[in-house]
């Protein structure tokens, strides 16, 4: 008994190893039908594949076997046909799973198909990162197969990946918008340049913080070996937000709207949005002010990738080109409120600025990517050419509620008539840098981290095109009598979004 169940486990072991072919395959199905226990897997490996999976490269076993087999195996199909799901077919033996819930499984190794494909990795048809998975000496046996399961000509070269980012951008310098003066302050209330004076909101820089943001990449593979392809890709930053919001009663303390009075040059400040005086009001009762600064950035490109090496398994240098779409909006608010006891009657007085920055322009560059065992560093560098439209936006409004109704007048403090903005086109260019590095938890799944980083030499902020300069005679909707102020020139810059990045790759 012990010397005829060495000899099954034998013959079984040749079987799946390519060694003793046909033989050692009849003999150890004999075992089975004679009803004993053999630890055996039934392998094709030694004969043509009857599904017609292309043959391994270099096996001697797989030639052999074709010319002592003859005509009775269906003919192997090319390398880069259609495959016949593998488990699902009957041929294969029982001591493997043939359910899909077992051959598709998260983070761990899968049910392998069967043992006849353990010898079927051919560089005819597989891309550097799955050719480098299954020989680098720490995979598991097996897994060919489940890397071909269920695909077709179509999907099985789809691929996608999703990457979280955490992304800073350039900040911008904001004016003084909002002033405060102590309770007791009876003149220069909230001019910019008093000693009492306190600036509230802007007067500084407000940096782009560190913030949330998401990249999604699809693409199809022309050819097996991923020698060719598209892509499209798609980033989003969350929104990067600086608000501020405060109330007072009675002048503890003052709030103020700060300018500069365009007819002689100096500081001055709004405590009441209808009037010019800095002076202490005994009929204030409440005061209150908003302020809010946000940005929001997108980027779309769409690209060939077009291989550049030959010869080399595990190394592509791709040439890539396409289309390049880049959107950064920028929106300013600030709302400011006076109460008086007189009537009463509220002022309020609304202004926005909103730029936004679009640009469309053809890109190319190059992709260097390399693969060793598990392991993969891809380092890419790509230029976009093209036009940068700006759109601003700036409105402003004054509103007057008493117990006889409510009215509004084109206006507000730095928003006004005479400056409303326009939208304007340059040349401009884009670039991105990113290092990327990602391991195979199986040949088809990786995960990645990485930094990127991209430049955009024309656009238009929000804060940038505030003109300081203010007509005081128009303040509160009236007719301006003096010089035009404030007016719009669009001023323009750079801006850089950059971060690092981790996230997770399929292939189908």
């Amino acid at each position: 008994m012990n010397l005829v169940h060495q000899s099954d486990r034998r013959g079984m072991r040749d079987c799946c190893g390519v060694r003793s072919g046909i033989l050692a395959c009849v003999l150890a199905g004999l075992a089975l039908i004679s009803g004993k226990f053999v630890i055996a897997e039934v392998g094709l490996t030694s004969q043509p594949e009857p599904l017609g999976y292309p043959s391994s490269v270099g096996d001697p076993a797989d030639t052999e076997a074709e010319a002592v087999a003859g005509s009775i195996w269906h003919p192997p199909l090319p390398a880069d046909a259609p495959q016949v799901p593998a488990g699902f077919d009957p041929v294969r033996s029982p001591g493997y799973s043939g359910f899909a819930s077992d051959l598709i499984s998260w983070f761990r190794e899968p049910a392998p198909a069967a043992c006849c494909d353990r010898q079927l990795v051919d560089r005819r048809w597989m891309g550097p990162g799955e050719l480098a998975y299954h020989q680098s000496p720490n995979h598991r046996p097996c897994t060919r197969d489940y890397t071909r399961v269920f695909r077709t000509e179509f999907p099985g070269r789809l691929w996608f990946s999703a990457e979280y980012l955490v992304w800073a951008t350039t900040g911008q310098s904001v004016p003084p918008l909002v002033t405060s003066s102590p309770l007791g302050t009876a003149t220069d209330i909230g001019v910019v340049g008093a000693p009492t004076t306190s600036v509230l909101f802007g007067g500084n820089s407000f940096n782009g913080p560190m913030r949330s943001g998401a990249r999604l990449t699809a693409g199809f593979w022309f050819t097996p070996r991923q020698e060719r392809g598209i892509e499209a890709n798609w980033i989003g930053l969350g929104l990067a937000r600086e608000q501020f919001a405060m109330s007072s009663t009675a002048g503890d303390p003052w709030l103020a709207r700060p300018y500069i009075d365009a007819t002689n040059g100096n500081q001055a400040a709004v405590v009441v949005p209808t009037s010019t005086s800095t002076s202490a009001d005994p009929t204030l009762l409440e005061q209150a002010v908003a302020a809010n600064l946000q940005t929001q950035f997108g980027s779309v490109d769409v690209l060939y990738r077009k291989n550049l090496t030959s010869g080399e398994d595990f190394h592509r240098r791709y040439l890539v080109g396409g289309f390049r779409y880049l959107m950064l909006d920028d929106r300013l608010a600030v709302d400011f409120s006076s109460t008086l006891s007189t009537g009463p009657t509220t002022y309020t007085a609304s202004d926005s600025f909103r730029t936004l920055s679009q640009f469309y322009g053809g890109e190319f560059g190059l992709i260097e990517k390399w693969w060793h065992d598990r392991w993969s560093l891809q380092v890419l560098g790509k230029v976009a050419l093209g036009g940068s439209t700006i759109g601003t936006a700036i409105s402003g409004s004054t509103t007057t509620a008493d117990t006889t109704g409510t009215t509004s007048v084109p206006g507000g403090i730095l928003a006004q008539p005479t400056n409303p903005g326009s939208e304007q086109s340059f040349f401009a260019a884009a670039g991105e840098f990113g290092v990327t590095a990602d391991y195979a938890v199986w040949s088809q799944f990786r995960l990645s981290v990485g930094y990127s980083l991209i430049y955009w030499t024309t656009v238009g902020r929000a804060a940038a095109q505030i003109d300081p300069r203010v007509n005081p005679n128009q303040l509160g909707g009236t007719t301006p009598g003096g010089p035009v102020a404030p007016t719009f020139n669009l001023w323009s810059t750079s801006f850089i979004a950059q971060g690092v990045n981790a996230g997770l790759e399929y292939q189908f």
